[in-house]
């Protein structure tokens, strides 16, 4: 395969490991005497995952959390049987991420109920932000996303990042499940925080961890936020019952996952892929720069299963440059508007690209993006920029990569992200499967040109 220094990105074959905004109106109190039973799941025919051309009846075998009948649950399906168009909003959505959430959770031995949580949580908008600061489909904090290990800096944040996100979210729910014991406690400690629902189990009931949710003093958020769950669980279990139409999902893969170690345009690689950029920010919504910054470490590209070769084969043949913006530093205290009229972008823009305010006055060392070429109109041209740092040089066979171990990362997982045998990685790490968060590995690529992302399985 032909190869071009100056634009070649060097790809490793990769496998994917793969709110409703919660409004706090205070709901009418749970009836004292709910009746709780086990939902139904006679009526929906077990079958072979790839015999079930639809994800929805996917889900549905999986869903196993009592049924709770309360005059809350009754209300919120009645909110949302009434509202078709919030319903084909949600099935639009979440066909790029629910096959991949529910192959998680199933993987994991989850209720599948957990899989329709991100409609609670955001309406599937990985791009979610609420007042409290929470973003991203699941909607975790800063201080909660620090302590599962998602990054969040300028460039990059992972909150936003449909893998890295859910594989948080999902060691979360479940450290919660072990810790309170099942898992309406556990969605009420997500909601609410697990230090506060802990506190109210220990002063009002003795620190019994087997006390009913139901039994708690909840806040009325909190006790809808589980409501709603169970609500939306029951129409998708039955939509015919709420005269819902719930649109069919495929029920294999949307996306595949490649990595990329060389920095590049977010537009250029939505034009390589052949797409828009709306559906590369839709994917990739972690990236907030027009620049994909790769030169410290490899980042991953999620792209549309029919346009991963497409992307592979434009790259191939792209002999120009990847990266249109430079970075600049202020040298001086000075404005930003006086910043835009020297390189000729409106301040709006400048201000938009670099998520700060249009009045903002630049401190000595601030650093900023802005087009090398001075023009906001000219961006398409993909000029270099020279006051980037040199690109991370291409991998050769005989270099080395050293990965350094995050929270969650299994042997098994590291090698499929790699394209590397999970018997040679064991070896390199001295014939353990134990890892340590920061533990650092060393070994050879598998591949040094560029590839084919392998698919996460079935």
């Amino acid at each position: 395969m032909k190869t071009k220094s100056k634009t070649s990105l060097a790809l490793i074959a990769a496998v994917v490991l793969a709110s409703l905004p919660v409004t706090a109106q205070a709901g009418k109190a749970l009836e004292k005497n709910m009746s709780i039973t086990a939902l139904d799941t006679r009526q929906y025919q077990v079958q072979s995952h790839r015999q079930q051309d639809d994800l929805w009846m996917r889900v549905r075998t999986g869903f196993s959390l009592a049924n709770i009948q309360s005059q809350e649950v009754r209300q919120h399906e009645s909110n949302f049987s009434k509202n078709q168009r919030f319903m084909d909003h949600i099935v639009e959505r979440s066909q790029r991420y629910l096959h991949y959430i529910i192959e998680e959770v199933e993987r994991r031995r989850m209720p599948a109920e957990i899989a329709l949580l991100p409609i609670i949580e955001s309406e599937f908008d990985p791009e979610a932000y609420s007042h409290r600061h929470a973003a991203g489909l699941w909607q975790f904090v800063p201080s909660t996303a620090k302590a599962f290990g998602l990054e969040q800096n300028w460039w990059h944040d992972e909150r936003r990042d449909i893998i890295a996100a859910t594989q948080a979210a999902l060691d979360y729910l479940q450290m919660l499940h072990k810790m309170f014991g099942n898992w309406n406690l556990a969605l009420a400690a997500y909601n609410w925080g697990e230090g506060s629902l802990k506190k109210v189990i220990d002063t009002d009931h003795g620190g019994n961890k087997a006390v009913s949710y139901q039994a708690l003093g909840l806040p009325a958020e909190t006790r809808n936020y589980i409501s709603k769950l169970i609500a939306i669980r029951n129409i998708i279990a039955n939509p015919r019952r709420y005269g819902i139409k719930l649109k069919p999902i495929p029920n294999r893969p949307y996306f595949e996952q490649i990595t990329i170690n060389q920095q590049i345009d977010v537009k250029l690689a939505a034009r390589l892929a052949g797409i828009t950029e709306n559906e590369f920010n839709a994917l990739n919504p972690a990236y907030h720069r027009p620049v994909i910054k790769a030169e410290d470490s490899p980042r991953t590209l999620l792209l549309p299963v029919t346009n991963v070769k497409v992307f592979v084969d434009n790259l191939e043949s792209y002999d120009k440059v990847l990266v249109s913006w430079h970075v600049y530093q202020a040298e001086k205290p000075e404005t930003l508007r006086d910043l835009a009229e020297r390189h000729r972008i409106p301040v709006a823009r400048l201000a938009q690209i670099n998520g700060i305010s249009e009045r903002a006055t630049l401190k000595k060392g601030q650093t900023l993006l802005v087009p090398r070429d001075g023009s906001s109109a000219r961006e398409m041209t993909y000029l270099a920029s020279h006051s980037l740092k040199p690109a991370a040089k291409r991998v050769q066979p005989e270099e080395h990569i050293v990965y350094i171990v995050k929270k969650g990362d299994t042997l098994h997982e590291i090698a499929r992200r790699h394209g590397i045998d999970v018997k040679t990685i064991r070896l390199w790490n001295k014939g353990s499967d134990r890892l340590s968060v920061g533990q650092k590995l060393t070994f050879k690529p598998a591949q040094p040109v560029l590839s084919l992302a392998a698919p996460y399985s079935s």
